[in-house]
């Protein structure tokens, strides 16, 4: 039933909007909400958590959910069978008036809808001590991170630094050491929620209505409005990786960043799959202290080296996805408004990814190179990588001549003298200091 009506409000918009603009507004409209019951049985967990329920509030608390979903269900049964005796009305209006059909009882279904919600949470409140309501604006708090958080569409934007931390089972010590740290990012956190929340129900009926108008400049003014709000999201979790991983101390803080920074932007901190090749080269028993030193220096300077490469590329994530977020829509409205518009770059990551993929092979094939024969037979699928490597050597191939350049001095001065980008490499032994924890 959900399915039917959100696929009869975006097939609406779609008469009316160009289909430039339309993938995107109806997307921010809340329509999603409009047709999405506020609360389902694994929200009980947060109420029965957070308010401390008795056992016998607990059954009060279950059967007011029934009698919610039991309503929810009929008004919903109500707007599909208005809009069923409607389609012939909503057929006769044309392309151009079929949105602005429809959109009345959706309109007032959104504030039957909204009315439900408030009944409930007003016949849960009725149950509780005056205790328990001292705790209502904490399941408020717990409520918008349950529902909104997941709501997120930017890098970061959906990420709960509360959810890593249980993740990598941060001790009980060290967290009470952080609670300070958590606290201001709970507070900031729901602050920036609340903002987003507020902006979105500001902004969703003034982007029903340009879908309504055809107004894509309209539209694109809310659009922005909500990216904005999105933005500042994300950006708390930014700033607040870096508080909680120095609230935690080095050893909890840097595991915690890496789950963080991996959770939060996993195209650009992604593991790189070199930590089971490492591991099956040292566990090799025949190694030189020499061949031990020259490995864990190409580590420690590829480690380095995708630190690097990894801030770029969550940079290059905070600036692009906002812009795509609004492209079509703003490209739409400058078509609108006969104003010159060029499309973002089209494949914003492509020399990023290269470059990854380059520092991963070029790591893997150095320290192949310091590997006698019979070392090398005992790593696992070493075949395919030889192969590979012989391929690129072929005379003349451009894997070759790319390889040469890679090799020379010129080079090899630019990038700190390896050819991975970086410099003032640290030595360390086989069993220390790997940068297994180090953000990647």
């Amino acid at each position: 039933m959900k399915r039917f009506l959100l696929v009869a409000a975006v097939a609406a918009a779609s008469f009316s909007m160009t289909p430039c603009v339309h993938a995107q507004l109806p997307r921010e409209a809340g329509f999603n909400e409009i047709f999405s019951t506020d609360f389902l049985p694994r929200d009980m967990s947060v109420f029965v958590d957070t308010l401390m329920l008795e056992d016998w509030q607990k059954q009060v608390l279950e059967a007011l959910l029934v009698d919610y979903q039991a309503e929810y269900r009929a008004g919903e049964q109500g707007l599909r069978d208005k809009l069923t005796s409607m389609k012939d009305q909503i057929a006769g209006a044309g392309e151009a008036g079929a949105l602005t059909v429809l959109m009345k009882p959706i309109e007032e279904w959104k504030t039957e809808k909204e009315a439900m919600k408030q009944r409930f949470l007003d016949d849960v409140k009725g149950q509780l001590s005056d205790a328990q309501l001292e705790r209502w604006p904490s399941l408020e708090r717990a409520l918008r991170r349950e529902k909104q958080l997941p709501q997120g569409r930017l890098s970061g934007e959906k990420t709960d630094l509360i959810i890593v931390m249980r993740q990598i089972d941060v001790p009980l010590d060290q967290r009470l050491e952080a609670k300070d740290a958590i606290a201001a990012y709970e507070t900031a956190l729901d602050l920036a929620l609340m903002e987003r929340m507020t902006q979105q129900e500001a902004s969703q009926p003034r982007i029903r209505k340009a879908l309504t108008d055809n107004n894509a400049a309209a539209g694109l003014v809310e659009l922005e409005r909500i990216v904005a709000a999105r933005i500042a999201v994300r950006n708390v979790t930014d700033a607040n990786i870096d508080a909680l991983a120095t609230a935690l101390g080095a050893e909890w803080g840097t595991k915690f960043r890496d789950r963080a920074m991996r959770d939060a932007y996993p195209l650009a901190c992604r593991t790189p799959p070199l930590d089971p090749f490492f591991d099956n080269v040292f566990a090799l028993e025949d190694l030189s202290a020499e061949q031990i030193t020259q490995i864990n220096d190409v580590r420690d300077r590829f480690n380095d080296s995708m630190n690097t490469l990894q801030g770029q590329f969550v940079a290059k994530v905070r600036q692009v996805e906002p812009e795509r977020e609004t492209e079509r829509a703003r490209l739409a409205a400058d078509a609108s408004r006969n104003v010159a518009a060029s499309k973002g770059e089209q494949e914003p990551y492509k020399d990023l990814i290269s470059e990854r993929d380059r520092l991963i092979e070029d790591a893997r094939t150095r320290v192949i190179a310091l590997l006698n024969e019979q070392q090398k037979a005992k790593i696992p699928g070493i075949e395919k990588y030889l192969q590979k490597e012989e391929d690129r050597e072929k005379p003349g191939s451009e894997s070759g001549k790319k390889r040469e350049a890679l090799r020379s001095d010129d080079v090899l001065r630019t990038t700190g003298g390896d050819g991975l980008g970086t410099q003032n490499p640290s030595p360390r032994g086989k069993s220390g200091g790997d940068g297994a924890d180090a953000p990647r």
